[in-house]
């Protein structure tokens, strides 16, 4: 039930968030360029995605190992601050992309201001 109800959550994110910035970076471009260009950069990001939270899931593990944070339960799974450690990433990652959307969408703001001033 966990697993479904998990799987439901990630396609809405995908849906809600994840797809519309996607299709949000081809606005402007001609029908040519996006057919070339797409697959190429939804490739690179997703692997450079999976491969980035491979690496950080390690990094955050090594360094709780190193520096002695962190608890290990006695199943073996280890908890960060009482929270799962890919949680504490998650929520990094969360204001992370906040923080660069809401720049994105300002920068954006300011050149369709600028584009408007053109015509």
């Amino acid at each position: 039930v966990l697993f479904l109800v998990l799987d439901e959550f990630t396609k809405v994110i995908n849906f809600a968030v994840a797809k519309p910035v996607r299709e949000n970076l081809w606005r402007g471009l001609s029908n040519e360029a996006r057919y070339e260009a797409k697959p190429i950069v939804d490739t690179l990001a997703n692997r450079w995605g999976g491969g980035t939270a491979a690496f950080l899931m390690s990094l955050l593990d090594r360094i709780m190992v190193h520096t002695g944070m962190g608890e290990t339960i006695e199943d073996g799974t280890k908890s960060l601050l009482g929270f799962p450690p890919l949680l504490i990433l998650c929520s990094i990652s969360v204001v992370w992309w906040f923080i660069v959307s809401a720049d994105l969408g300002h920068i954006r703001h300011r050149i369709d201001i600028e584009l408007k001033k053109q015509e």
